[in-house]
This record gives C-alpha cells, sequence and structure tokens, in this order.
C-alpha cells in the first residue's frame, strides 16, 4: 500500500465550520490546505525608489483587496470530507499590509542578506486563516538591485503562479503610459510546414504523429504511476527525504539578461523554456560534479563524471491545464466589471516529471539541442491529462487525504521542482514607484531544491528555493547557472560571427 495517511489536519486553524452559501472550493484548492502540501507564494518584487505607505494601502484598498479571491475566507463546509468554500469578508487593510522599520544606514550587500533571512522566517510562519490568506510586507531600504522591496505572502489556494502575477500587475500600469495596464505575452507557436506537403504525404505524417502520441502517452503514464509508487531518484545533494516540505528553506535570487535568451532563442529556433532547460542541465551538471569532486575526492575526474551519468535525477514541472487569467480580465473583476471566473482563475495544474543528462559537454550548445528534443517529445504526450483526471478521480472516489498523499509521493521521489513564467515585457509602475523586478517562489513544497524563473521587461529572475542543510551554497548554484547561460551564449555568438564570416568569402 503506498498511500500514506497524512495525520490530524492542522493547517486551517482557528477555521470554522460554515453552513450556508459561498462557492466551492475546488478539488486542487483544498489539497493546497492539506498538511503535507501546504503551498504558500512568497514574492520578492524590487523596485527603483522608496514605497510610500499612504499610496500603497490606497491601491491595495481600491484594486487588489476587492478582487473576490483576496476578499473572501476559506471556510470548512464538511470538515469529514474536507470540503471547503469561499465566503466572501471586509478586508481590513492593517491586517494584511505590514510596514517594517529598516536602518536607513544599512548597506545595501548586509540588506541582501537581511532580505534573505526576512524570507526564510516568513515562509516559516503560516498565514492566520480567520482572515482572507495573504500578505504585504514592505521594505524600505536599498539592496544591490532595488531602492525599496515588497514581499508578498499569498497562499496557493488563491489562484496558479500566472493568475496570482496578472492581479497583482493589474493593480500597476505601463511606465510609458500611467491609462493603461502591462500586458503578458502571448504564447506562440512555431508554423508547421505541414500545408507545404503533397496529401499522401501529409496524411502519412498525421497517422504517424497520432501514432507517436499514443507511444509517448502510454510511456509517460506508466513512468509517472512507477515513480508516485516505487520509483525514486539517485540520492544526491538536489533531493531531500521524508518531511522534506517541513525543512527550512533559503530563498535567493539572482537577475540576468533575458536578451541573452532570446538571442540562444531566435539563433537556435528553440523556444524560451528549451534555453531554460537546457540552461538548468548545464548548470545542475557543473554544480553536482564539483559537489561530488568533494565527496570522491581520492577519484580523477574521469570517474566523478562517470558517476554522475550514472545518476538518475528527474525535475517535476508543472503544467497548467488551462488558460489563466489575463491582466485585464483581473482589472476588470477588481473594478466589478465582470464576474470571477472559475473557467480561467484557481489552480488546474498537473505536472511532468523530465529526467537530467548529467554530461560534461565540451559543446555547450548540446545542452540546449538536447532540452529542445526532449521538450518536443514531452509536447507529443497527453500524460498530464490524464494525470490530472486520474487524480480527480481518486480525489472523488477515496477522499482528498489519498488525492494528497499521491502528489505529495511524486514530489518526494524526484530530485526537484521547476517553473516559470513570463512576465511583462515593458517597464511598469506599482504603488507609484518603478519596478525593478519580481522573484517569486514557493514554500511548503515537498522538495529541498524549488527552481523558477520568471521574465520581467528585459530581466530574467531566477529564484531558487534550497535547504539549507543540503545546499549550503546557494549563490554558488546562482553562479552556476550565470556561467552556464554565458558560455552557451558566447557559443552562439562565435557561430553567429564563424558564420557571417563564411558568408562574406
Amino acid at each position: 500500500m503506498f498511500i500514506r495517511s497524512l495525520g490530524k489536519k492542522k493547517t486551517l486553524t482557528k477555521m470554522a465550520i460554515f453552513e450556508g452559501v459561498g462557492e466551492p472550493a475546488s478539488p486542487f484548492t483544498r489539497v493546497l490546505q492539506t498538511p503535507s502540501f501546504n503551498l504558500t507564494v512568497i514574492a520578492v518584487m524590487g523596485f527603483a525608489s522608496p514605497i510610500d505607505i499612504v499610496c500603497l494601502k490606497h491601491d491595495v484598498s481600491e484594486k487588489l483587496a476587492k478582487h473576490p479571491r483576496f476578499a473572501s475566507l476559506l471556510v470548512m463546509e464538511d470538515e469529514k470530507r474536507y470540503k471547503m468554500l469561499w465566503k466572501s469578508t471586509e478586508v481590513n487593510i492593517n491586517d494584511h499590509i505590514f510596514v517594517h522599520d529598516i536602518n536607513p544606514e544599512l548597506e545595501p550587500k548586509h540588506a541582501d542578506i537581511f532580505l534573505e533571512e526576512f524570507t526564510k522566517a516568513l515562509s516559516e510562519k503560516p498565514l492566520d486563516s480567520s482572515k482572507p490568506l495573504w500578505e504585504i510586507h514592505l521594505l524600505n531600504m536599498k539592496t544591490t538591485n532595488s531602492n525599496a522591496t515588497i514581499v508578498f505572502k499569498i497562499h496557493h489556494s488563491l489562484g496558479d503562479g500566472v493568475s496570482l502575477i496578472s492581479i497583482v500587475l493589474a493593480v500597476g500600469c505601463k511606465s510609458s503610459d500611467p491609462e493603461a495596464l502591462p500586458v503578458l505575452p502571448s504564447s506562440t507557436k512555431r508554423r508547421s510546414n505541414q500545408n507545404k506537403k503533397g496529401f499522401f504525404r501529409a496524411f502519412f505524417s498525421f497517422i504517424w504523429m497520432v501514432i507517436l502520441m499514443m507511444y509517448y502517452t502510454i510511456i509517460d503514464s506508466w513512468a509517472m504511476l512507477g515513480t508516485v509508487l516505487f520509483f525514486k531518484d539517485s540520492d544526491n545533494p538536489l533531493k531531500g527525504g521524508k518531511g522534506i516540505e517541513k525543512s527550512t528553506k533559503r530563498y535567493v535570487h539572482k537577475i540576468f539578461n533575458m536578451d541573452d535568451v532570446r538571442l540562444i532563442k531566435n539563433s537556435m529556433d528553440t523556444t524560451v523554456n528549451d534555453v531554460l532547460f537546457g540552461v538548468t542541465e548545464a548548470a545542475l551538471t557543473r554544480y553536482l560534479q564539483r559537489r561530488y569532486e568533494k565527496i570522491m575526492e581520492n577519484e580523477d575526474k574521469e570517474t566523478v563524471k562517470k558517476r554522475l551519468r550514472q545518476l538518475r535525477v528527474r525535475a517535476a514541472v508543472a503544467f497548467n491545464m488551462r488558460p489563466s487569467a489575463t491582466i485585464q480580465d483581473a482589472y476588470e473583476v477588481m473594478q466589478k466589471r465582470k464576474e470571477l471566473d472559475v473557467k480561467t482563475w484557481g489552480n488546474m495544474v498537473s505536472f511532468v516529471v523530465i529526467p537530467l543528462k548529467l554530461i560534461v559537454h565540451e559543446d555547450p550548445l548540446r545542452y540546449v539541442h538536447g532540452s529542445k528534443a526532449l521538450l518536443n517529445r514531452k509536447k507529443l504526450s497527453f500524460q498530464p491529462l490524464i494525470s490530472y483526471y486520474i487524480l480527480r478521480i481518486v480525489i472523488h472516489l477515496f477522499g482528498l487525504t489519498y488525492g494528497a498523499a499521491m502528489i505529495h509521493k511524486l514530489h518526494s521521489k524526484i530530485s526537484f521542482n521547476m517553473t516559470s513564467v513570463m512576465g511583462p515585457r515593458e517597464d511598469m509602475n506599482l504603488f507609484g514607484s518603478p519596478v525593478s523586478y519580481l522573484a517569486p517562489t514557493v514554500s511548503g513544497v515537498p522538495s529541498s531544491t524549488l527552481i523558477h524563473f520568471q521574465s520581467f521587461g528585459n530581466k530574467l529572475i531566477l529564484s531558487l528555493a534550497l535547504d539549507e542543510k543540503l545546499i549550503p551554497d546557494p549563490q554558488q548554484l546562482c553562479d552556476d547557472f550565470h556561467h552556464s547561460l554565458q558560455l552557451i551564449k558566447d557559443a552562439v555568438v562565435k557561430t553567429i560571427v564563424s558564420d557571417d564570416n563564411q558568408s562574406s568569402y
């Protein structure tokens, strides 16, 4: 029997049984309230100038606090079946906005350390369920990358990552036009050359594609089931053990140039996610090689590389099962111009397990080529959809505890979690100040390592949530990501220059 009891339901402290009318919480929202999968978004936002507290409270009161999810309590309808309802309530802004006194003479490098300690302590304190599940913490201090910082703490049951970012950004405006809302880039698909093929060739290509989709769906679905049941990753410095969701995490971030990613993407005819996964594979290979060289100090480098190749290291990647609410949608809901559409708001996600090949390549472009081939293959599989509906069936037949245990088992068997979210491409203002960057992450994940990429304007922000005992050098890991991105970019530039020189002859 692979499902274990999750124990007593202690997450929703002070939650009263509610009898009355309210909007039922979705199954995944209820899963996110269980003790073993109690997720909270911790989002650090840097600003170019200090924040006016009056402006902050006004914008939050008139916009953010008027969104139904940010003005509702999650209350228990049926404690036995763990059924919950969203019930609207009055929001007292002073219960949600906290202004912290910071030494104005604090040096930026010391402020960076203070911010790490602050987010670490904030993640360990549970949200008060007697009020809407969100908080805003203002730190008017100068760090390396900003002149003021706001830390958002929002329970993940309020929405998926894209939805929550959309509603926060809907409070602001474009820097170039105070009357215009920021806009998230739409995902564009590369055009197929199918229409250039003859009829018979196109027909047989279609049949072959259907066969591949069926084959990959079966393979991936069995692999997912095997992971939940017994198939786990090799022991390695990235992988935690039992109870890892309760371990102390350190939250760090590093800012890169998004133009570098776009250069690689356009030059290699890939997607942004292809590039990011390739960079991740290169960075983790570099980091783990260094760690194993210390562990196997009496062995030569070739033996260490062989050990790396033998490791089974996989990532669990969140997969959104539906289009998320846009910034315009969130704004209109806050302005009471439209009702909250539950079809585009909330949590409807599944997971894809992606293996890494920890190989030290002489040519760094091979990391991107490999990730492109792997992710293209994953796109042919319906495993995320099947896994999602299997989870729904398990919850319906056996209860929420069993569904939550399945998700917990999955994440505890793999080495790390990885997510990426696209932000607005244009500069924007929020709470009366230009936004410098956004670095979101999640606490409570049953994994020792969480890697998140967030684009924002011409910046790419890497956010890491790491177990301090397993990864004592988080800044070194950040540097490995930066070095790997730089190596891939330099290789692309070298290829472009070489091609230009050949074309000039």
